[in-house]
C-alpha cells in the first residue's frame, strides 16, 4: 500500500521476515485446538498487522520502505510541503515515516529515464532515538539537487521496525492484535473499523503521521 503526506509518498518495498505474533498465540487465546484452519489464521494475521501498522503509524517487524518525493528544497512546487525543515543553528532535518527507524540504506536521486545517483552517506547521520525518525544533513552539506525529473526525483530507502524478532514489539500492541484476530476468526468477517477495546490498546503507542 502507498501511503502519501504532502510531498512524500512510500511503500514497504521489503515486507518483515516474520509476524509480530503466531497462530499458536491466538489460538491459545480464543482456546482453539486443531490445526486445519491455521492457513486461515495466518492470513488474518497478516491483515491484522498491516492494519495495525497503519493505524499506529508505525512499523512493527523490521522492514525496508522507500520514500519518493517531487521536491528537496525549502520551498513548495504548488500545495506540496517542503522535504525537510529547518532547526537550530539551520541544520536540514528530514523526518522518515514508519518508526522505529532503524538505518538509512541510500538517499538517491533519479533522472526522468529512472538512473539513479547516490547521495554521499558523507553527507548526513541519522537519529534513531527520535520519533519520526530523523535523517540530518551535515553542517554546511547541500542537499541533493542533480535532478532534471519534477515528480519523484529523491527517494530514501530506510529500515524501520521495533527490531527483526516478534520479542522486539511492545507486548500492548500484540495483546491488541490477538484481541483483534480473534474477534475476526469469531464473527467471520472484517471488522469496519477497529474494536474499541484493542483501540484503547493501540492508543498508547499510536502516533500521528508526519
Amino acid at each position: 500500500m502507498i501511503q502519501m503526506y504532502g510531498n512524500r509518498e512510500w511503500r514497504v518495498t521489503t515486507e518483515p521476515a516474520i509476524e509480530p505474533i503466531t497462530v499458536a498465540e491466538v489460538k491459545d487465546f480464543a482456546r482453539i485446538d486443531g490445526s486445519y484452519e491455521d492457513v486461515l489464521f495466518l492470513t488474518f494475521i497478516k491483515a491484522v498487522r498491516r492494519a495495525t501498522e497503519n493505524y499506529l503509524g508505525r512499523a512493527l517487524i523490521e522492514q525496508t520502505v522507500t520514500m519518493s518525493m517531487n521536491d528537496f528544497s525549502d520551498h513548495c512546487r504548488g500545495d506540496l510541503l517542503p522535504l525537510y525543515k529547518y532547526i537550530g543553528s539551520g541544520d536540514v532535518v528530514v523526518e522518515l515515516p514508519q518508526p522505529r527507524l532503524i538505518s538509512v540504506t541510500e538517499v538517491r536521486t533519479l533522472d526522468e529515464s529512472g538512473t539513479s545517483t547516490i547521495y554521499s552517506s558523507d553527507n548526513y547521520y541519522i537519529r534513531t532515538i527520535a520519533v519520526p525518525g530523523q535523517l540530518v544533513l551535515k553542517s554546511g552539506v547541500s542537499p541533493p539537487f542533480n535532478t532534471n525529473r519534477y515528480f519523484g526525483g529523491y527517494e530514501i530507502e530506510f529500515k524501520a521496525g521495533y527490531g527483526d524478532s516478534a520479542d522486539d514489539v511492545p507486548e500492548d500492541i500484540k495483546l491488541g492484535m490477538i484481541m483483534w484476530v480473534s474477534n475476526i476468526y469469531e464473527d467471520r468477517t472484517a471488522f469496519a473499523t477497529i474494536p474499541e477495546p484493542v483501540k484503547m490498546i493501540f492508543n498508547t503507542e499510536r502516533i500521528l503521521p508526519i
